[in-house]
């Protein structure tokens, strides 16, 4: 989890938008008595998707624009053990894009502990539902992600696993 400027702080971690903040319940405990890697993965990758929701790709973005973002890619890294009853949340933000493409982050903090259990990277390829084909990502969209981008710089580099391909 580094940025551009070294290491990144829990605080900016704090900074990112919040999702799925509750108790660790039973149901997500596997044989080992921690959080199972399949709801890490399911947190993970639902935070940022709720981000672009929130961000303009709302629900008639799909059916009256007929453009989505498909997932390409997935780093994920544990570093702390999630248990019962423990509180978290899902922290996301977006770190960089193309014209047809981009980079997201999760972090998965345990609350109580302040610690980060599970980061994850996502790339997703913006496409056309009819082609189903990379297609450029809209002006206004592209703006309102450029804006969320630059709103934490930090996450420039604290990707690791994952990046844009850049055309050649």
């Amino acid at each position: 989890m580094t940025g551009p400027d070294g290491p990144a702080s829990l605080a900016q971690v704090r900074e990112l938008p919040s999702y799925f903040a509750q108790d660790v319940g039973a149901d997500l405990i596997d044989v080992n008595g921690h959080v199972n890697i399949s709801h890490y993965f399911r947190l993970g990758a639902w935070a940022p998707w709720q981000r672009l929701q929130d961000l303009g790709m709302d629900k008639d973005y799909i059916p009256v624009r007929g453009m989505s973002f498909f997932t390409v890619g997935h780093h994920l890294d544990y570093t702390a053990e999630l248990r019962e009853g423990e509180p978290f949340s899902v922290r996301t933000g977006l770190l960089e894009r193309t014209d047809k493409a981009l980079h997201a982050i999760s972090y998965v903090l345990a609350e109580a502990r302040d610690e980060i259990a599970c980061t994850m990277e996502i790339t997703y390829v913006h496409v056309s539902m009819d082609t189903r084909r990379a297609t450029p990502i809209p002006e206004d969209l592209a703006a309102t992600l450029d804006t969320e981008i630059a709103a934490h710089p930090w996450l420039a580099g604290a990707g690791g696993g994952l990046s844009l391909r850049r055309p050649r």
